[in-house]
C-alpha cells in the first residue's frame, strides 16, 4: 500500500494542532462546575483592644444565583462593624475589637436568591480572635498614667471667680456713683426751689442781668427770658397759669393795682421780641430795677415758723 504524501500529513498535522492548541489555550471556565460555599478568614491572629481587624468571607454561589443589597451576615452580633466592602465573590469587613480577651464569631451565614429567587443561606464554621488589652500583657501591674493634662480638672467658675468679683465690684461701685450724683443734682434742685418764689425770682433776674446778653447785642433773647421769669413769678404767687398766657390774658386775671404796674413791662418785652424795638441800656436798667421793686413789694410774707420748717425740709 502506498503511504500518504507529504502533503497530506502535514494538512492532518494542521488539522489536530487546530483541534488541540486552544484546549490547551484557554482554560475552561470550571466556576459553573465548583460546589457553592462559603469561607471566612481573619487578617490578625491577635489585636490590641481598641483596634480594628478584617474579617473576609469567601462565597461561591450557584450559577444563576445572587446576594441581596446590602448583605444578610449573621455570626457577628458581638462585634461591631466599622465598615464594609462588597467585591465578587468576596466581602470584607471591618470589626472593631472593643474588650480584651477571646472574641468569636457565632457561625456564619451570608443570604443569597437563587435563580427561582428563593432565599437560601451559605454557611461557615464560626472563627475568634484574641484581643489583647492596651495595658500590656500584665495589666493588673500596670501603672495608670493621670489624664489631668487632657480633661480639665477645675471649674471654668472658679479660673473666672477673679474676674467675676471685678465685674460685681465695678457694678456696685456703679450703682453707689451714680446714686450719689442723683442725690447731689437732687439735693441742688431742693436748695433751688427751697426759695421762696420772690427770692428765686430776684436771682433770676440778677443773674440775667448779669449775663451780658444785652450789652453783647442779644436784646431779644434778653427780653424773652426777663418777661418768663416775671411771669413765673406771677404764677408763683397769684396762682394762675402765667406762663402760658399772653399778656392780654394775663391782664384779664390780674385784679389788683400792684399787678397792673408790671403790665407796661410785659408790653414793652412784647414789643422787643415781636415788634424789634430796641431799647437803650438806661432804658433796660430801669426796667429791671422796676422789676426787681415790683417783687419786692409784692413778696408773700413768711412767718419765722415756715421759714424753720422749710430749712428743716432743706435738710433732709
Amino acid at each position: 500500500m502506498k503511504k500518504p504524501g507529504i502533503g497530506i500529513r502535514f494538512i492532518l498535522l494542521l488539522v489536530l494542532s487546530a483541534l488541540i492548541f486552544p484546549a490547551l489555550s484557554f482554560p475552561q471556565d470550571n466556576t459553573k462546575d465548583r460546589a457553592a460555599g462559603l469561607t471566612a478568614s481573619l487578617n490578625k491572629d491577635t489585636v490590641k483592644t481598641g483596634h480594628i481587624v478584617k474579617l473576609t468571607l469567601s462565597f461561591n454561589l450557584p450559577q444563576g444565583a445572587t446576594i441581596p443589597s446590602p448583605p444578610v451576615i449573621k455570626g457577628l452580633e458581638a462585634f461591631t462593624i466599622a465598615d464594609q466592602q462588597i467585591h465578587p465573590g468576596k466581602i470584607t469587613l471591618s470589626l472593631f475589637a472593643g474588650q480584651p480577651g477571646l472574641l468569636k464569631t457565632g457561625e456564619l451565614s451570608l443570604s443569597y436568591l437563587d435563580k427561582q429567587k428563593t432565599g437560601q443561606t451559605l454557611t461557615t464554621a464560626p472563627i475568634s480572635i484574641k484581643v489583647l488589652s492596651g495595658l500590656g500583657d500584665k495589666p493588673e501591674k500596670a501603672q495608670l498614667r493621670s489624664i489631668q493634662g487632657i480633661i480639665p480638672t477645675k471649674s471654668l467658675f472658679l479660673k473666672y471667680w477673679p474676674w467675676v468679683c471685678a465685674v460685681i465690684v465695678a457694678i456696685i461701685a456703679g450703682f453707689f456713683l451714680f446714686r450719689g450724683y442723683m442725690k447731689h443734682k437732687r439735693k441742688k434742685l431742693l436748695l433751688e426751689y427751697a426759695d421762696p418764689p420772690h427770692i428765686r425770682a430776684k436771682k433770676a433776674i440778677e443773674k440775667l442781668d448779669a449775663s451780658g446778653l444785652f450789652e453783647n447785642g442779644e436784646v431779644k433773647k434778653f427780653y424773652f427770658g426777663f418777661s418768663e421769669i416775671i411771669k413765673r413769678y406771677l404764677e408763683n404767687i397769684r396762682g394762675f397759669p402765667a406762663l402760658e398766657y399772653t399778656t392780654e390774658e394775663i391782664s384779664s386775671h390780674i385784679d389788683n393795682e400792684k399787678d397792673r404796674q408790671i403790665l407796661s413791662l410785659l408790653r414793652h418785652s412784647d414789643l422787643v421780641k415781636f415788634a424789634d424795638d430796641m431799647p437803650t441800656v438806661a432804658h433796660k436798667k430801669e426796667e429791671v430795677t422796676a422789676a426787681l421793686k415790683y417783687i419786692d413789694e409784692t413778696a408773700p410774707v413768711y412767718e419765722k415758723k415756715d421759714v424753720k420748717e422749710n430749712s428743716g425740709e432743706t435738710g433732709k
